[in-house]
């Protein structure tokens, strides 16, 4: 089955100590399927945004964090769309005194503002830089 890619209006990004294992899990228990998995430089899963149905993505990346460390805030982040401009939210999320990085662009053809609000939730406010560039020519190949 050939996967529609298209923009998510949200997602979440969950840190997990072994991506290919939790994959399989959410895959073999939930139903999910994989849209696209990215290796590490060792040939590791890094990477691997799941599907259960539009607009049901999640994606789980390489932890961090020591094995032993519990989750946490920071153990996710919620990505959220935006439209307007990128450095006036910077700069307004700044002068609340909260944790503002960004905006900068990414590999993956984004331009993100990282937000930690006051509880320690993260959020990443993101833009496409370039709607025609295609999405192979901004990923690398996808491991299995």
């Amino acid at each position: 089955m050939s996967e529609e890619f298209y923009p998510m209006p949200l997602f979440v990004r969950m840190s997990v100590r072994d991506v290919e294992a939790s994959a399989r899990w959410y895959t073999d228990a939930l139903g999910f399927r994989s849209v696209y998995a990215m290796p590490g430089a060792d040939g590791q899963q890094v990477m691997n945004h799941i599907r259960l149905g539009r607009y049901q993505d999640l994606m789980l990346v390489a932890s961090q964090q020591d094995a032993d460390t519990t989750a946490s805030h920071d153990s996710f982040v919620i990505y959220i769309n935006y439209y307007d401009d990128m450095e006036e939210l910077a700069r307004r999320v700044s002068s609340t005194g909260a944790r503002v990085e960004g905006p900068a662009e990414t590999r993956w053809n984004t331009r993100e503002v990282n937000v930690t609000d006051p509880d320690g939730f993260r959020l990443a406010f993101s833009q496409v830089v370039n709607m025609n560039r295609k999405f192979s020519d901004v990923m690398p190949s996808s491991v299995s």
